[in-house]
């Protein structure tokens, strides 16, 4: 082992005489050339301890994630959450809903967490389960980035160190307490890239059938995924035109795609029908629209920025390395497994970025032009992609990376302050959109631009410069003990901020638990007039489903109904529902925020 690690660094120390950023890159081509003369494939865990090690890592790496998120009880990013716990319910056999006119959460996601509604009902510890399974996938992101590593020629202790910092990055842990597919798709896109990535680079198909397999979950999972479709299929045609492999493989391989994207759309289709009978909102037409007319393309440009911008800050700079390294690796000498995966992830974070900044409305706030959601999924590749760079790189290409990542914050900053303007300070400014941000510049209630970007350039620039004046392995440590205890910090702050904090105001405004509410009652909402947060919150816990009532008519209340929520004028007497049947009584009132509301119980 130490001989090997020794021979790596030779051959870094032999190309960083060339000048150019590519020392670290053509070693790992170097190993990639002589793997492939040799046929061999290229596998990671070959003593016995490792995947003990790795499992004891994944076993921690959940524990983190339930320790910090299993106190909530109730859906907090609405309507996003409720729209995947109800599709969960559904396909699990429970009731349906309609959220008709809110976007349309895919069935991906709901479907791996819909085991949750198996057992007990309730709602609290349905979501619990939820978290926990979100716990288990997450975590295994440490496996994955350990493999990615020691591809990339990190030696063991190295890889299995910086694995776990990845495994915690704040993005990563945040979305986890969340019943959002945002909790596993950086598992899924690191999973698709290393599976192509062991298809090319030893010529079996078995792995380029399950890198299509991932990819038709992701499409089924969020549009996000209709991106890694996209880009997967272009890599199929690409593989044929090329002949990298035969034409036999690349048909059961196609035969695969269809047949899971297939699957994915009928799935799909079913939920839309039970939940969303009349209608979602329309984003393709948004993103048409804006394709089409100048000032939409100057938008999309800009808000991607804005996008690429949070990238960068939000990982303390390193995924901005990474970024560098990956447009780099199209020089010529590189071995086409990186290539492949490099160009694959640029593609992805592209499209994705492109896509989701068209098809969003402009909603009059601070997120719609910097966002870090929507590209989270690609925050672990871009991380591992620098942290490998940092071990690998010559001083002086270290330095003149650092430079690069620098510059291109900056101006990321720069185009996001000359598009939005004044609309930073005087939008609508919700912490829940930048975790990462708001820890770095200790101010959760409005967006601080240039002190963030100032803040997470420093960061880099110490982190640099330990790693050009000192040992790199020791150096390497250090920053890496020391971005633990920093995310780490980030993470726990921002959930009692954050997550906890609104989860309780949350539960306070919408729960039903006031008006007595039963595992037998089927519940009414009327949406006129009504605060979409309250109703869409009260579908998650009405277990036996939600209907819309008209509240002004006696004969419009289903015989079944039980319990009816109707909105309440604080200026008006509370049990003053127009229309309300004889037979009828009100048991509860909430004045809330967001919204007032009273609710009514049908009398046996």
């Amino acid at each position: 082992m130490k001989l090997r690690a020794a021979n790596i660094h030779n051959n870094c120390g032999l190309n960083a005489h060339r000048g150019d950023f590519m020392g670290f890159i053509a070693t790992i081509a170097q190993k990639e050339r002589a793997e492939a003369r040799s046929g061999r494939s290229v596998t990671v865990l070959r003593n016995r301890p490792w995947p003990l090690l790795l499992a004891g890592s994944w076993l921690l790496q959940a524990f983190v994630r339930l320790a910090l998120a299993i106190h909530q009880t109730t859906p907090v990013m609405i309507p996003d959450e409720s729209g995947y716990l109800l599709a969960a319910r559904l396909i699990s056999g429970g009731a349906a809903a309609d959220l008709s006119g809110r976007t349309f959460y895919q069935a991906g996601y709901s479907l791996l967490i819909s085991p949750a509604f198996l057992l007990d009902g309730d709602p609290a510890a349905v979501y619990r389960r939820v978290i926990a399974i979100n716990s288990l996938v997450s975590a295994a992101l440490v496996v994955l980035a350990y493999i990615a590593l020691r591809r990339l020629e990190v030696p063991r202790w190295y890889a299995f160190l910086l694995a776990n910092v990845t495994a915690l990055l704040p993005s990563v842990i945040y979305y986890a307490q969340f019943a959002m597919t945002d909790a596993v798709l950086p598992v899924v896109v690191l999973g698709w890239l290393l599976l192509v990535h062991s298809w090319l680079a030893s010529g079996q198909p078995v792995y380029a059938a399950a890198a299509s397999t991932v990819v038709a979950f992701a499409y089924t999972t969020h549009a996000r995924g209709t991106i890694i479709l996209l880009v997967h299929v272009g890599l199929l045609v690409v593989a044929l035109s090329r002949r990298w492999v035969r034409k036999r493989d690349i048909a059961v391989l196609a035969t695969v795609l269809a047949a899971g994207a297939a699957a994915g759309r009928a799935l799909n289709g079913w939920v839309r029908s039970q939940i969303y009978p009349g209608g979602v909102q329309p984003h393709g037409d948004w993103l048409t629209d804006r394709l089409t007319s100048p000032d939409g393309v100057g938008w999309i440009l800009s808000l991607t920025v804005g996008k690429l911008w949070y990238l960068i800050v939000s990982t303390w700079g390193v995924a901005g390395i990474g970024l560098v390294v990956l447009v780099l690796a199209f020089r010529r000498g590189t071995a086409r497994p990186i290539r492949a995966t490099a160009g694959l992830t640029l593609l992805t974070l592209l499209g994705i970025g492109l896509s989701t900044s068209g098809a969003i409305a402009d909603e009059g706030t601070v997120a719609n032009f910097a966002y870090g959601r929507y590209l989270a999924c690609l925050v672990p590749v871009l991380f591992l992609a620098g942290a490998a760079f940092a071990w690998r790189a010559p001083q002086v290409t270290m330095a003149r990376v650092l430079l690069v990542t620098a510059g291109t914050a900056l101006a990321a900053s720069a185009i996001v302050r000359m598009h939005a303007g004044d609309r930073l300070s005087g939008n609508f400014f919700s912490s829940f959109d930048f975790p990462e941000i708001c820890f770095l510049t200790w101010n959760w209630d409005s967006f601080q631009l240039w002190p963030a970007t100032v803040a997470a350039l420093l960061l880099l620039a110490l982190a640099g410069l330990v790693l050009i004046r000192y040992d790199r392995r020791r150096g390497l440590c250090a920053i890496a003990v020391a971005v633990i205890v920093l995310d780490l910090a980030t993470v726990i702050v921002v959930t009692n901020r954050i997550s906890r904090h609104w989860s309780r105001e949350l539960e306070l405004d919408t729960s039903l638990a006031s008006a007595g509410l039963r595992a037998q009652d089927r519940v009414g909402v009327s949406y006129e007039g009504m605060p979409w947060r309250i109703w869409v919150s009260h579908a998650f816990q009405a277990r036996n489903g939600l209907r819309a009532i008209d509240r002004y008519r006696r004969d419009s209340l289903p015989p079944d109904v039980t319990l009816v929520i109707v909105p309440w004028d604080s200026g008006a007497s509370w049990d003053s529902w127009p229309g309300a049947p004889a037979d009828w009584q009100p048991v509860s009132i909430n004045r809330t925020p967001t919204g007032n509301w009273v609710a009514w119980r049908r009398q046996e």
